[in-house]
């Protein structure tokens, strides 16, 4: 029953994954039309397509959980609802941004450029307007300006999908948004157990005894107004050190210094 049960989760990823890189081809081509000939400029047609982009990552978390390939649980969800809020996450699997758009009716994301190269997300980024990290400076704009339109911005500071059991080394671009937006960020921390779908997994390495859970815990908003006071070269430097230290503590991560 063992072995019936992971080739059966074995064949269900498959699906799963077939599932999205078809469905991130044809629901933009069908939507493009459609929002073409509804009213509204740019802006209206971005907001439709993040609305259809929650609901259709809403739909697939939960075909998935059918499926019999993943659990997961999520801890005050209420406090991914607000507007305006810059989401802080730390990267363990594939999936972290699928099941955040999906939690998130209003979700803006910083994605790697190199996304519109791939035909199931192309469609998906176009049509949003998500912002891509080809240009600092034209993201540091672009982050402010989705914050003060009331987006909730999904940024890992990674960069890239975490290791796992290896130390956190995030990147100084979200330390600063946060310093120059002087907006107080909302830490989520995202657990996989056991793990997979990390940096170092295929798709086909799932787990052999059971399928796999993820937990999404949205904390309360950090206090940053003692990084915001300093020059924002210098916050950003020392908020950098401090999300990492923050994350690794509530990952159980025992952080080694560098020389």
């Amino acid at each position: 029953m063992q072995k019936m049960n992971y080739y059966w989760r074995l064949i269900a990823t498959a699906t799963a994954f077939t599932l999205f890189g078809v469905g991130g081809v044809i629901v933009p081509l069908l939507a493009l039309p459609v929002f073409y000939l509804l009213p509204g400029g740019m802006s209206k047609r971005q907001l439709r397509a993040r609305q259809l982009v929650h609901w259709t990552f809403r739909v697939y978390i939960h075909i998935m959980r059918l499926l019999g390939i993943l659990t997961w649980e999520i801890d005050h969800l209420d406090r991914l609802q607000r507007p305006g809020i810059l989401v802080l996450a730390n990267h363990p699997t594939l999936l972290d941004v699928v099941f955040l758009v999906a939690f998130i009716p209003h979700a803006d994301c910083i994605v790697k450029s190199r996304l519109m190269m791939n035909p199931a997300m192309r469609g998906f980024v176009t049509l949003t307007g998500y912002i891509t990290n080809d240009s600092a400076e034209t993201l540091m704009v672009s982050a402010k300006q989705s914050l003060q339109r009331g987006s909730a911005l999904i940024v890992f500071p990674e960069g890239t999908r975490t290791h796992p059991g290896q130390d956190l080394w995030f990147q100084r671009g979200a330390a600063n948004i946060i310093v120059r937006a002087g907006v107080a960020p909302t830490p989520v921390i995202i657990q996989c157990e056991p793990a997979t779908l990390s940096k170092q997994h295929k798709w086909y390495h799932i787990p052999k005894e059971r399928k796999f859970h993820l937990s999404f815990k949205v904390l309360d908003d950090l206090e940053m107004d003692r990084f915001v006071a300093l020059s924002p070269s210098l916050g950003a430097r020392h908020l950098t050190r401090y999300l990492e230290g923050f994350f690794s503590e509530k990952l159980n991560i025992t952080k080694h210094e560098s020389t």
